[in-house]
């Protein structure tokens, strides 16, 4: 796996859960992004995720681990 790839770190199935995930780690200097939260009418159904660069992803599980 290339450093930059991206993995996910964290699934929801709610978008604000995701986005509130998402400026956390950003917070902490790791970029994030989220993809899966434009759901249309299958809101809280379908799963929401964010990713990290591969770099990132210990450091990021550490940011979220400590909650």
């Amino acid at each position: 796996m290339d450093n930059e790839d991206l993995v996910e770190v964290y699934s929801t199935t709610h978008e604000t859960e995701a986005e509130v995930v998402r400026v956390r780690l950003q917070a902490e200097g790791v970029k994030a992004q989220v993809s899966g939260a434009n759901q249309g009418g299958f809101s809280g159904v379908l799963d929401v995720k964010v990713y990290v660069k591969a770099c990132d992803e210990v450091r990021a599980r550490d940011i979220l681990e400590d909650k």
